[in-house]
């Protein structure tokens, strides 16, 4: 079993201790680091032994936004979530373009929270559908995100196509199964081989594709 090395910062110390306690409860997480504020993260001795960060986004001294670009640029391989208590388009927007890979509201349950670390560590990213829908808002009315692909000529059946175009429109799994008269095992199957196809990494990207490149409309 892997042994997974955490950091928390949190500027509330009944917080901190309460995550740290919760964190440590996941199998195989050992939290190693309970700091204060992001500059007492980044400075702790033994940061470089952290494969997951979670940082507040609203902290003194150092904030969650500002400690993420500092470990993006320290250690490229370190998975970072934010929770905050903010969920506003913007806050999403910055935590993302400051590498986060998760995004949580303080407000989510503690699995949740388990199932971003295991997505974080497997697939590089964990967004929910409340939180992609705020993000692909924000972008999309932006027109900030332009992704690299793999392949600028590919190939989607109509099916794929449908998908595309009902995530756009903010559709969860499920209501996307309903309204296709799939299963949502297959929905999710169709999603995997489009995320591999255009080398995407989440649904986020997967729709900014499909935009790219015309098959669907914002």
């Amino acid at each position: 079993m892997r042994k997974i090395k955490v950091a928390i910062a949190e500027d509330q110390e009944i917080f901190r201790s309460g995550l740290g306690y919760l964190l440590s409860s996941f199998q195989g997480v050992d939290v190693v680091i309970r700091a204060e504020n992001g500059k007492t993260l980044c400075d702790h001795p033994d940061i470089e032994e952290i494969q997951i960060a979670v940082l507040d986004y609203k902290m003194p001294i150092m904030g969650g936004i500002e400690t993420s670009n500092a470990l993006r640029e320290r250690y490229p391989d370190l998975k970072i979530i934010i929770l905050s208590m903010f969920d506003d388009e913007n806050f999403v927007e910055q935590a993302i373009e400051n590498g986060a890979n998760a995004y949580l509201s303080k407000d989510d349950d503690l699995e949740e929270l388990e199932m971003a670390f295991q997505a974080v560590l497997d697939n590089e990213y964990y967004f929910n559908d409340r939180i992609s829908k705020l993000f692909i808002k924000s972008m999309m009315g932006k027109g900030k995100i332009s992704p690299t692909f793999v392949s600028n000529s590919l190939s989607f059946t109509q099916t794929e196509i449908a998908i595309l175009d009902l995530m756009s429109k903010e559709y969860t799994t499920q209501e996307i199964a309903d309204e296709l008269y799939r299963s949502t095992r297959t929905i999710d199957k169709h999603r995997s081989e489009m995320m591999k196809k255009t080398g995407t990494k989440n649904s986020i990207g997967l729709i900014m594709y499909g935009i790219k490149k015309g098959l669907i409309k914002p």
